[in-house]
């Protein structure tokens, strides 16, 4: 059998898996590690098993969460034992899982809030068959969250490799990439923009994938260089849905059989419940869900549509509503800046002043003021921040996305 994790070197193959399922006879419903070959053999068993998971950031501080016993975590329950005769066997058991699955939300804002979910929802977009076999996976995300999920499950059902990159540094993830010739990568932007600038191209890489996060011109340009061999798309995911729909172009597309499930009320995506999983803390109108992206028609016949920001995000600065994304895409397109954060600062007189955090790529020099004359051509001037700091490196959530106070 094949290879199923590599690790900090350490390689973990798809025998290994089988061993340890095959001999164990308990899990832990509240799991909390930071080794993630044994949090994978605790999802894989209890999901087997049609068992109930509650999964836990390694480095979670219970407060941070209402409604979890400090008690419970790493305490474990008895399995009935399986002897499975090979891992063709464990996917076909958690393909059929009945198991609930609690996730918590990991915005860059606000307290995590719970949602229950099914293996039928999260592998809803789940591909498999043998044009997806022997597919090594650079493997970006925290795996306790939905894009983590969904990686894994496209990877693991296919019985292909996973190669852990989530935080590590860039000649890291590049070292492996190329060490073990990695063909996917799923990601958010801030994570491929903290692999700029490009230097060197990785042709083994034939397809990339952005979520997660709102993406810009300049990022794919670059990444086209890095990976040129790589087909590149955009996905939408949230952790009360789960995967939706993907890109088509700069824009996203909903699939004529789920077209009906949404609707559009002041520029805001609404999607409706049975989509969803489930959680006390969803407020509906009707029997939609208020998903907080703001989004625009490009051809609504079509489902062809592009985000334009988070609805909370939106900056009020002297009567006029900023978008950050569209500022941070402006100062993405300026040569030199590899990532930015746009924010408001509470002002008395003008509500908020807008401000911007600059990271330039690595011998770059520029000053406020060619910042400002590159914005000042292409933005209004209330668009302008009025306040630049340039910063050596951004502070991440949990689960790799900027994280905005």
């Amino acid at each position: 059998m094949g290879v199923f994790l590599i690790d900090n070197e350490r390689v973990y193959t798809y025998s290994d898996l089988l061993d340890s399922l095959n001999s164990s006879s308990q899990y832990y419903p509240l799991y909390k590690t930071a080794d993630i070959y044994s949090y994978f053999v605790n999802l894989i068993q209890a999901l087997a098993a049609s068992r109930n998971l509650v999964l836990l950031d390694s480095d979670l501080n219970p407060s941070e969460i209402d409604g979890v016993d400090e008690e419970l975590v790493n305490v474990a329950e008895p399995v009935e034992h399986y002897a499975y005769s090979c891992m063709e066997d464990v996917v076909a058991a958690l393909q059929q899982s009945t198991s609930e699955i609690t996730i918590f939300t990991s915005g860059t804002t606000g307290q995590p809030k719970k949602v229950i979910h099914t293996v039928s929802t999260l592998t809803r977009s789940v591909r498999i068959g043998g044009k997806y076999q022997g597919q090594i996976w650079a493997y970006a995300y925290n795996p306790t969250h939905m894009a983590g999920l969904q990686v894994f499950f496209q990877a693991f059902e296919n019985l292909n490799t996973l190669i852990n990159v989530f935080n590590r540094q860039r000649s890291e993830v590049y070292e492996l990439i190329n060490k073990y010739q990695v063909t996917h990568i799923s990601a958010t932007p801030t994570f491929y923009r903290l692999l700029l600038p490009y230097e060197i191209a990785y042709d083994s890489v034939v397809r990339v994938t952005l979520g997660g996060e709102k993406s810009d011109q300049h990022l794919y340009d670059n990444i086209v260089k890095i990976f040129p061999s790589a087909k590149i798309n955009n996905v939408y995911a949230s952790t009360e849905a789960g995967s939706l729909f993907a890109a088509k172009g700069d824009c996203f597309q909903i699939s004529e059989k789920i077209r009906d499930k949404f609707t559009v009320v002041d520029d805001e995506l609404l999607i409706h419940k049975s989509l969803l999983g489930r959680s006390d803390s969803f407020k509906f109108e009707g029997d939609y869900y208020h998903s907080g992206d703001l989004i625009e028609w490009v051809d609504k016949e079509q489902g062809l549509f592009r985000f334009k920001s988070r609805k909370n995000e939106l900056i009020n600065v002297g009567g006029y509503k900023v978008n950050p994304g569209e500022v941070e895409n402006v100062l993405l397109s300026i040569e030199g800046v590899k990532q930015v954060l746009v924010y408001g600062k509470a002002n008395s007189v003008l509500g908020n002043v807008l401000c911007a955090d600059i990271q330039l790529e690595e011998g770059t020099t520029l000053s406020n003021v060619d910042i400002k004359k590159a914005l000042a051509s292409q933005l209004q001037d209330f668009k302008i921040p009025r306040r630049i700091k340039f910063v050596e490196e951004f502070e991440l959530t949990r689960t790799g996305k900027l994280k905005r106070s």
